[in-house]
């Protein structure tokens, strides 16, 4: 459930996202109409549900463990008993450095001085004396704190294209990433214990974060910088990082993070294809994940990467179709009989392969009947438009071929449940 409440929240916000560009595309086109206001609200919606969902992430942490899941209420109250003092402490900070930013804020002065003197402090003692645990918790609270800054910081950054960031910001963006590898070196050989699974998760999204923004100033296209450093962090993390003795601790966390960036590789990739031309680099990195998380899901039954894969196909082949046929024409013709003929191939692609799991011939079938309502939906909906009547003629040769397909698959389904 952790896992759908995180891709349910980075849908929302997606949409939101794109309610922002519509507000000031529409503004550009009626200049009497004053959307900033609107256009705010969708911006402070964007980040909501993005860290809401960075939240939901780091819970579902537990998706390839058999035991103690966060559904077991007798290991989410151990987790509450041991964790509740750091959950105080964080809440405590954040009140104090919200304090502190109010006042200088009305001040007209700049937060980043504090972050660079606290963070640039703390370090230094913590290698003066780096055996007091006060010092190393100070450490590990401040830079998750000040990397949270600066994530929404260079979120604002891809949103509105405005850089206010100055010369000590950019120093606090590289002394964070030195602060979290003293963290994560302290936990490992300092507390002799596994590295924590949040501050690694958290070190290496702002990885993400702070590569894409200064990529940013060269290449100006958000979707693509993201579809391809999530790609390359999810075969880093994959091939090299889960082999480091370091690491060795902490394989379940990198096994979550390194899916965690393949599903937004693809999904960042998918938007960039439908905003921006045909990019070779992008699609053989969709085609590529889709292999990834289906070996994902035969290795650990795990039906988020299936659908994934199934997605990331589907929408390939789409992208060729729509590219090379419907749009030489433009007619909707095409679109009706693309769904008519993937829906086959699907179909048919149960019955040469044979998947572990019946939940998998069902996921399928799920697929190809939400991609013949979508289409079936738009051709009536373009001939309405286009011609002002309802031929009904159409409608029952679609549902006589759609109810050949079902029949397919019930069989399917029947046959297996048999077996």
């Amino acid at each position: 459930m952790n896992l759908i409440l995180f891709l349910i929240s980075i849908i929302f916000s997606s949409i939101f996202y794109f309610f922002y560009y519509v507000s000031n595309w529409t503004l550009v086109l009626n200049s009497n109409i004053n959307l900033t206001p609107i256009s705010w609200n969708f911006i402070i919606e964007t980040y909501s549900f993005f860290i809401i969902g960075l939240s939901f992430l780091f819970m579902f942490s537990s998706i390839f463990e058999k035991k103690n899941t966060w559904y077991d209420n007798k290991y989410l109250k151990e987790f509450f008993r041991n964790n509740i003092y750091i959950i105080l402490y964080y809440i405590w900070f954040i009140l104090f450095y919200s304090s502190i930013y109010m006042i200088l804020w009305n001040l007209n002065l700049n937060f980043s001085y504090i972050i660079f003197t606290i963070i640039s402090t703390i370090i230094l003692i913590s290698f003066l004396v780096n055996n007091i645990f006060i010092i190393t918790d100070l450490l590990k609270i401040n830079t998750v704190i000040f990397s949270a800054i600066y994530i929404f910081y260079f979120l604002n950054f891809y949103i509105t294209k405005v850089n206010n960031f100055i010369i000590i910001d950019y120093i606090n963006s590289f002394i964070i990433i030195f602060s979290f590898l003293i963290t994560l070196y302290n936990d490992k050989f300092l507390q002799k214990k596994k590295s924590d699974s949040f501050i690694l998760l958290n070190w290496l999204l702002y990885l993400l974060m702070f590569i894409v923004y200064y990529l940013n100033l060269i290449i100006d296209n958000v979707l693509l910088l993201f579809s391809t450093i999530s790609f390359l962090f999810t075969i880093i993390i994959y091939k090299i990082i889960v082999k480091i003795k370091f690491f060795k601790n902490s394989l379940i966390t990198l096994k979550v993070i390194w899916i965690f960036f393949s599903y937004f590789s693809i999904i960042t990739g998918i938007f960039y294809l439908l905003t921006s031309f045909a990019n070779p680099l992008i699609i053989f990195i969709i085609i590529f994940l889709a292999y990834f998380n289906f070996k994902i899901h035969k290795k650990y039954e795990n039906y988020i990467s299936f659908l994934f894969s199934l997605l990331s196909i589907y929408f390939v082949i789409f992208y060729f179709y729509y590219k090379f046929f419907y749009l030489l024409n433009q007619n909707y013709y095409f679109l009706t009989f693309y769904a008519f003929w993937i829906s086959t191939l699907t179909i048919f692609s149960t019955y040469v392969y044979r998947y572990k799991k019946i939940y998998d011939y069902y996921l399928i079938y799920i697929f190809w009947a939400i991609i013949n309502l979508l289409a079936t939906i738009f051709f009536f909906y373009k001939e309405i438009i286009t011609i002002n009547s309802f031929d009904f003629l159409n409608l029952w040769i679609i549902l006589f071929l759609d109810s050949i397909l079902v029949f397919l698959s019930y069989y399917k389904l029947k046959k297996l449940d048999s077996n």
